[in-house]
């Protein structure tokens, strides 16, 4: 086996990869969404924790795809794939792959882009409700931007009674 298949086999097998763990990631992303809508806050941190570990195993799995590309002669990018597949004359299962992780990438970006909606929208309701329990409270605003109450108690003179 020379070099130029080789690496022709290492781009395939990245793909596979990227393509399995972009599934994972879109997956992890509806049951995210579907979290937020049920305010389900214990699952949506193990989902935050799990998203993290798939978006680095993306990015490392990109970093290679890149580098057998650029051994291979072509730019380390998106157009050196294009130009990667449309020259390698035994591409048919990385094209196949590459249009795969393509789709896969635009519906996760839709779905992460619904998540984000929907957790500002979560957040809006919340600012709401801090303002209706303000306006209610004649000593003025109950909590800080950090979360913490402003209330300040002010130390008084005792009395104890016998």
């Amino acid at each position: 086996m020379n070099a130029t298949s080789t690496g022709h086999a290492a781009i395939e097998q990245c793909l596979r990869e990227e393509v399995t763990t972009m599934t994972s990631l879109a997956d992890l992303l509806k049951k995210e969404q579907a979290a937020l809508i049920e305010s389900d806050v214990t699952q949506l941190n193990d989902y935050t924790q799990s998203k993290g570990q798939l978006v680095g195993k993306m990015s490392e799995l990109e970093k290679m795809r890149n580098g057998y590309l650029n051994v291979l002669g072509y730019n380390a990018d998106i157009e050196g794939m294009q130009a990667y597949l449309q020259q390698a004359g035994n591409a048919q299962e990385a094209a196949r792959a590459w249009d795969a992780l393509l789709q896969l990438s635009l519906q996760a970006k839709e779905d992460n882009r619904t998540n984000g909606l929907l957790i500002n929208r979560r957040l809006s309701q919340n600012q709401a409700t801090l303002n209706v329990l303000q306006q209610n409270n004649p000593a003025g605003s109950m909590y800080g931007p950090n979360g913490q109450s402003t209330i300040k108690s002010t130390p008084g003179k005792g009395y104890i009674a016998t």
